[in-house]
């Protein structure tokens, strides 16, 4: 009777051990000395500002290897602006089309827009993070890009008559820079778009990772960092000229950026 006794209290003792480690929602159990998996995927919509004045959005989708790393893949689609690009508004009314200027970049003879494919692995420093805490990481992806260049048009004005639109040749460069009375501000974002031309290239990322309740179903994470783009061909964005001094076109473009995640974990 004494060891039936004596079994029946280990056997309640363990029980409650075992209670005590476990968390509301079938979450991660972290007290425990070896630490499982509850979730095996992670699908988060990624927004992110960039410099300088860049932004790009996209979705990112994880496996969960252990519970403080992940491998995952990523798209994203945004924009890439050049460092001097300054904005004029001539701020007037055209009598032909009754139409008011638009602002414009000054110099700016391309737009260029990445598609970026990424593959990485998410990693959190700490072993353990506590319910609804912050566990601090880091994360690196590096991938395929397909870049997009679409020539910029300027609306120049002409006596007597609507605006034409006009992108930058080389020949030009009196009227789409030097004569700035002229320009009546940007053309139609539309315009061009039978133009585009395809740049493949690469990209690479590396971050500093927070994620808010790191293993919470829902899945929240701020990361800040730096990125790298590459292309092949010509992608540049201004023009460079000596009415445009300082400008130059970089074969490598690089910028800060904070990137915002929501998703879920199942």
């Amino acid at each position: 009777m004494h060891s039936i006794f004596l079994i029946c209290c280990g056997l309640l003792l363990s029980l409650g051990l075992a209670a005590q480690q476990e968390l509301p929602g079938n979450r991660n159990i972290y007290d425990a000395k070896d630490i499982g998996i509850v979730y095996n995927h992670e699908l988060t919509f990624n927004v992110a500002l960039a410099t300088p004045r860049n932004f790009f959005f996209g979705i990112r989708s994880g496996k969960l290897l252990t519970y403080d790393k992940t491998r995952f893949w990523t798209l994203s689609f945004g924009d890439i602006r050049h460092s001097r690009e300054r904005r004029e508004n001539p701020d007037r009314v055209n009598v032909v089309s009754n139409r008011v200027s638009r602002a414009y970049v000054f110099g700016k003879q391309n737009q260029l827009y990445a598609f970026r494919l990424g593959f990485g692995k998410k990693k959190f420093l700490s072993e353990k993070a506590k319910e609804r805490g912050v566990a601090v990481g880091y994360t690196y992806e590096f991938g395929p890009s397909l870049g997009l260049l679409k020539p910029y048009y300027l609306e120049i004005e002409r006596n007597d008559a609507a605006p034409v639109d006009v992108r930058y040749t080389g020949d030009n460069l009196d009227v789409f820079i030097d004569n700035q009375i002229n320009v009546f501000g940007a053309s139609a974002w539309t315009v061009g778009l039978d133009e585009i031309g395809i740049r493949p290239g690469i990209h690479a990322k590396a971050a500093a990772h927070f994620g808010f309740g790191a293993f919470d179903e829902t899945a929240k994470s701020l990361e800040a960092g730096i990125m790298a783009d590459y292309f092949l061909g010509n992608t540049d964005i201004m023009v460079e000229s000596d009415l445009t001094p300082g400008v130059s076109n970089p074969p490598v473009y690089l910028s800060l950026f904070i990137n915002l995640q929501i998703g879920k974990r199942w």
